[in-house]
């Protein structure tokens, strides 16, 4: 058993008190003086530079939002402890990813070959300038790629800007982002045969990139191959299934999926069937963004609710298991579909019964923040990823923590994706004790609800003025 891990996941829910914040520097951008830097062209929307298309629509600071007091009240719960020193303290910039308390402390890196668009060599992907700061030259994609690959993004996550505000709560909040930014490069990466790897020699790549792994930690790597022409295909193959049988079988073997952990079967609870849906997450990149002030309580489609819940469990294209997480979810005023949590079953697309009832007491109770305790009262879906500690640390060992918050992350991610999609607004919170639910969930064990996304339609006062800065 990781003693370090398993005490960190039980004992750290909530913020811990920083003794002295001001300690951490304010920069959220790094700089690098003195080396060279290769631009990449502006707008990136508009270029045919297809990788800083990509590293825009990844970490770029792509969008400015005016917030008012009166936006900032649900986070401080009084206008006393909202300062007023500075008339454009709420002309904030913002990136196409959520991160706690917008602190963004994911950064990119690129490891580029000869066949990548960007020269050859190692470097920094500069958000506030939009373009690769150089540190070192020649072709180092052997360090970090596990298949032949252009080029190889390096997701890292700069410690000290998380926790400057949230203290111990750090860790655990860029391990979730880890997977949030991989769900998002692999939704953006359209084209480019992306997959990620969130299992790697960690020390290599920090070397690689000059790192001090205590204070900046590599999460995911992201290998990218360059589209190829199509060449004349010849006559379908489609009746010789036995040959194509044996064919696919040593293919399966060349490249195999992640094994699944062991996992309870589906239980004995009503189930629902639920309609078919496409989830379209790369448009859903265009327009997502965090409800600011909750929901207006109208009922959800089951349209939608089907939409949500498909890419909640999607299987990404990385090296982790389907079933690092199982997907439970809480639901209120969806049409047709009774008050109660369930679990989502991905490969039969139907819902689960765990518990009746309405669910809106019980969130609340559990529900920190002003913000968290309203959509309580007003969202319609609650998604509550469930990781179960014992089999992802028989599985991974001491990196189980940080596989487990990753892939809950992603699975939000992809949900808010394809709620943008479809016009529903969403909210992943973090100031939820969601080891409260536990109980109501009937887990038993190591397992463990990891994190809370809140769903429905947006209340009218939510959308605030936006600057796009990439048109």
């Amino acid at each position: 058993m990781s003693n370090e891990a398993t005490r960190y996941h039980e004992d750290v829910h909530t913020p811990t008190e920083v003794a002295n914040p001001k300690a951490y520097p304010p920069q959220v951008v790094k700089s690098y003086p003195g080396a060279p830097r290769h631009p990449l062209p502006w707008p990136p929307e508009k270029s045919g530079n297809r990788l800083g298309r990509l590293l825009a629509d990844l970490g770029g600071i792509t969008r400015s939002q005016w917030l008012t007091p009166l936006d900032m009240l649900p986070f401080t719960d009084s206008f006393e402890a909202i300062p007023d020193d500075d008339p454009l303290q709420w002309l904030v910039t913002r990136r196409p990813t959520p991160s706690g308390g917008a602190r963004y402390s994911s950064e990119w890196y690129v490891i580029a070959g000869p066949d990548s668009e960007v020269p050859t060599g190692v470097h920094y992907y500069d958000p506030a300038r939009h373009d690769l700061v150089r540190l070192r030259s020649g072709d180092y994609r052997s360090w970090v790629a596990s298949r032949p690959a252009a080029t190889v993004l390096v997701q890292t996550n700069v410690f000290w800007r998380l926790a400057a505000k949230y203290g111990e709560m750090y860790y655990r909040l860029a391990c979730l982002e880890s997977g949030i930014q991989v769900a998002h490069a692999l939704a953006v990466a359209d084209g480019t045969g992306a997959t990620a790897r969130l299992c790697f020699p960690d020390a290599d790549i920090t070397e690689l990139l000059g790192l001090d792994p205590r204070e900046e930690g590599v999460h995911a790597v992201v290998e990218l191959v360059p589209p190829v022409p199509s060449a004349f295909g010849g006559p379908s193959l489609t009746t010789f299934p036995l040959a194509a049988g044996a064919h696919a079988s040593v293919l399966a073997q060349s490249r195999p999926d992640p094994a699944p952990l062991p996992i309870a079967p589906a239980g004995e609870g009503r189930r629902i069937s639920l309609p078919h849906a496409e989830p379209d997450l790369p448009a859903g990149t265009r327009t997502r963004h965090a409800a600011v002030r909750g929901f207006n309580g109208e009922p959800m489609s089951p349209g939608a609710l089907a939409t949500i819940l498909t890419a909640y469990g999607r299987q990404a294209r990385w090296d982790l298991p389907a079933n690092l997480v199982e997907f439970y979810c809480v639901i209120a005023d969806v049409t047709g579909v009774p008050a109660g949590a369930y679990r989502y079953l991905p490969d039969r697309h139907q819902l689960e019964l765990v518990s009746e009832g309405d669910p809106r007491q019980r969130i609340r109770e559990a529900a920190l923040a002003a913000l968290t305790q309203q959509g309580a009262r007003t969202a319609n879906l609650w998604l509550l990823p469930v990781g179960d500690a014992e089999a992802a640390e028989e599985r991974y060992g001491a990196r189980w923590y940080r596989l487990q918050q990753a892939a809950a992350g992603a699975a939000l991610h992809r949900a808010c994706l394809a709620a943008a999609a479809v016009d529903v607004a969403s909210r992943i919170q973090n100031d939820v004790l969601t080891h409260l639910l536990d109980s109501w969930f009937g887990l038993e064990g190591r397992k463990r609800s990891l994190l809370m996304a809140h769903f429905g339609t947006e209340h009218p006062a939510g959308l605030r003025p936006e600057f796009r800065l990439t048109w």
